[in-house]
């Protein structure tokens, strides 16, 4: 079992008006419709990349990470070529697996999900929720309008010739659709500014404005289009900088293993609830797998058990998953849990809306017990000028 170190938030609670939160919401609608009316035409187009304007910057499986080049003047350019901030960032490829999937795997209202999605993407150190605006439903599970604040490690920062890089945003997440009816999802981030979230004397904030949207291109093939504007701040080396922000715009890879992840430790949490109350089945001597039954168990040697359905599995069949969850004393713990085939293979084509629905109504359920503690920090926001050249889409 691993400890995965995370950031504690440094940030009083802040409270937001309603007018604050209408503001926020607006902002959101309108920079995420002008991002979607920008890229609907570069689906339609097979997603032709203008290598004129952008350069191949890093690429893996079948994701390819792009940067502005300097000095690309067109009426569609996002960095200002008049500056000598990094550039604009684009991201395109397609990753196997289920849209919804995917959205379970970027949707993240909570710190405990911020926590959990950061093991399996490995997008950022230390985050916090600072307000939620519209959480996920039964109805919209997938649906949410959140102000946070996260962390980026930088390399080198141990030697203090670099500080990490810190950004306060608003995060939305949901579906839009295309013309033709077909729906995609988004993940939005732009950079906003409240006078009572201090900047931190050991980090520099930066500003960004990204947005991803993503749509089902056929049974097991996802579209993933991801634009935006990373400035670090500072004196930052570009060198440094420009590697740590492509990668960021790789996260999509993982988006789907995530949600796979996250749906799988559910259904291992289900099973025990019920096995606390039931009892365990009886594991049986065969391989839930192969059926045979190895002759080195009857010597005292340990039986590994699928956690899902308590059978016996053997050692060539047993499969090892690393779960990350939120322990009781709120560490973030990653454990190596065994796993059958058939286990797997059932959590990997179940719904994961289903799965989202039923979370979101038994945490309602919990939540009825717990007694929040009250936010007591007044704000006033202003949006980052990252929006500049940046576009995004709209909430249903």
């Amino acid at each position: 079992m691993t400890r995965e170190r995370f950031t504690i938030n440094p940030f009083p609670a802040l409270s937001l008006s309603g007018e604050e939160k209408s503001q926020l919401l607006q902002l959101g609608r309108t920079l995420i419709q002008a991002n979607f009316e920008r890229d609907v035409p570069f689906f339609k187009s097979g997603r032709k990349v203008d290598f004129k304007r952008w350069k191949l910057a890093r690429e893996r499986e079948n994701m390819n990470v792009y940067t502005e080049r300097q000095g690309y003047k067109g009426a569609d350019a996002l960095s200002d070529p008049n500056t000598s901030k990094l550039p604009a960032i684009l991201s395109v490829g397609r990753v196997p697996g289920n849209l919804d999937d995917m959205m379970y795997g970027v949707v993240n209202p909570t710190l405990e999900e911020m926590r959990i999605k950061a093991s399996y993407v490995h997008d950022f150190s230390g985050a916090a929720v600072l307000s939620t605006i519209v959480e996920p439903t039964a109805d919209d599970p997938f649906t949410s309008v959140v102000v946070k604040w996260m962390e980026m490690d930088i390399p080198l920062r141990m030697t203090n010739i670099v500080q990490n890089r810190d950004y306060v945003y608003l995060e939305c997440t949901g579906f839009v659709y295309l013309p033709n009816g077909e729906r995609a999802g988004y993940h939005f981030l732009h950079s906003v500014d409240f006078p009572q979230i201090n900047h931190l004397s050991d980090r520099v904030r930066g500003d960004l404005s990204i947005c991803g949207f993503f749509r089902q291109l056929a049974p097991n093939v996802i579209d993933v289009c991801k634009t935006g504007l990373m400035d670090p701040a500072g004196d930052m080396i570009r060198l440094l900088a420009v590697p740590v922000m492509t990668e960021a715009f790789m996260s999509p890879l993982r988006y789907v293993y995530c949600g796979q992840m996250r749906k799988l430790t559910w259904k291992m949490e289900k099973t025990h609830a019920e096995a606390r109350l039931h009892g365990a089945p009886n594991p049986g001597t065969a391989c839930a797998t192969c059926l045979k039954t190895p002759s080195g168990w009857s010597f005292g040697k340990d039986k590994n058990v699928c956690k899902c359905c308590f059978r016996v599995v053997c050692s060539g069949c047993r499969i090892k998953k690393k779960i990350s969850m939120v322990t009781p004393d709120l560490e973030l713990a990653q454990r190596k849990i065994t796993f059958c085939a058939g286990c797997l293979a059932t959590v990997s084509s179940s719904s994961a809306v289903e799965i989202a629905c039923a979370q979101i109504m038994e945490n309602s359920q919990k939540s009825r017990y717990v007694v929040g503690a009250p936010s007591n920090s007044t704000s006033s926001f202003t949006a980052s000028s990252s929006s500049e050249g940046m576009s995004i889409h709209s909430f249903n």
